[in-house]
């Protein structure tokens, strides 16, 4: 079988080689190397000047000298010619830091295109998650407070959903954005913006029906016949909320767990659970749930008449959620690929939606 001659150029994927013979003393280094300076690494006036005050670099000092992380150290060894401090530098660093790879990476790509990515150690912040902070290629990180708070994660890392939700909350407290660069086994990264949204919808929840509306489907619903996943309800009656049953062979047929959340919370003949309290919550907002099977969800969620409208939201209780980035990353992807936008539920004393959506360098405006 003749392999099928492809019709695009692949991506080209990013590789850094290192300049050893520069590092080696022997040679006459016109740029001198960083020195040791603690965990950290220093570099002297006039060079620290410029790299600190155009490209926000390192931590300054008072003698005008600046510090540089390790993975600062070889971004200025990528992009300012800066030599390494000796030939076998990176693998002395590797064995401080195991995961030195993964945040030069992560400090390359993210500064792609002049976007000014700071270690938190160099700028501290009492967001749990930073790793790191940025600032737009266009704002002045010596007169303007950064824009957004970065965390980085690899695809195996564990992932704690409340910690993120708190990381979230504080920054959109100080009105900073959230965003996640994950790097996989290939050294591939992925850069995330995380949110904290509030979706609405223009539906009639069970508050909103006139008790005439509200008895009417009570009496239907009690002489429904069952059906292996849930009940089917024949009906005479204008059918007027909405958000349950699907209109089918003349009357409504209710899935399981709109049969289950009719039990808990509107008759409440059985204790509630956690599934039936996320549905009322969404269910007060206005929207309308329908099976996310096809999606790798629970649900797919509109705002409006499914008829007229796609779900915007495809929304998952945390619980059920991917628990390493790995799967949050092809849940991300597959909801983006049908338009839509993918939102973990979490409760703390009230429901939470957090959004999660890839990102690049340079689109920098939220969306609503």
């Amino acid at each position: 079988m003749v392999r099928q001659r492809r019709k695009f150029k692949p991506r080209a994927r990013t590789s850094r080689s290192l300049n050893i013979d520069d590092a080696s003393p022997e040679n006459d280094q016109k740029i001198q190397p960083p020195s040791p300076a603690g965990d950290f690494w220093k570099i002297d006036p006039p060079l620290s000047t410029r790299l600190y005050e155009k490209s926000a670099l390192g931590q300054r000092h008072e003698d005008g000298s600046i510090t540089l992380t390790a993975s600062e150290v070889l971004f200025c060894h990528w992009h300012r010619h800066v030599p390494l401090p000796d030939p076998s530098w990176l693998e002395s660093e590797l064995k401080k830091n195991p995961r030195l790879i993964y945040e030069a990476i992560i400090m390359d790509v993210g500064r792609n295109g002049g976007e000014m990515i700071v270690p938190s150690i160099h700028r501290p912040t009492d967001e749990p998650l930073a790793w790191a902070v940025r600032w737009h290629r266009d704002r002045n990180h010596l007169k303007e407070n950064y824009q957004a708070s970065v965390s980085l994660a690899t695809t195996h890392d564990a992932l704690d959903w409340m910690n993120l939700l708190k990381w979230c909350r504080q920054s959109k407290a100080i009105q900073v954005d959230s965003e996640l660069f994950v790097i996989d086994d290939e050294l591939d990264v992925t850069m995330y913006k995380l949110d904290l949204i509030d979706p609405r919808g223009d539906l009639f929840s069970w508050d909103r029906l006139n008790a005439d509306d509200k008895a009417t489907f009570l009496q239907n619903w009690k002489e429904r016949t069952l059906t292996e996943t849930g009940s089917y309800v024949g009906h005479h009656d204008a059918w007027k909320w909405h958000q349950i049953g699907i209109e089918h062979m003349s009357g409504r047929v209710l899935r399981n767990e709109e049969e289950t959340y009719i039990k808990q919370i509107i008759t409440q003949s059985e204790e509630p659970s956690s599934d039936s309290f996320l549905m009322d919550d969404l269910l007060n907002r206005g929207l309308l749930l329908r099976p996310g099977f096809k999606y790798g969800c629970r649900w797919r969620v509109y705002d409006g008449d499914l008829n007229e409208s796609h779900a915007p939201w495809l929304i998952q209780p945390h619980r059920e959620a991917a628990t390493t980035w790995e799967g949050v990353c092809l849940s991300v992807r597959l909801a983006e690929g049908v338009h839509k936008q993918w939102v973990c539920a979490i409760y703390d004393d009230d429901w939470n939606y957090l959004r999660i959506q890839r990102w690049s360098p340079g689109k920098n405006s939220s969306s609503t």
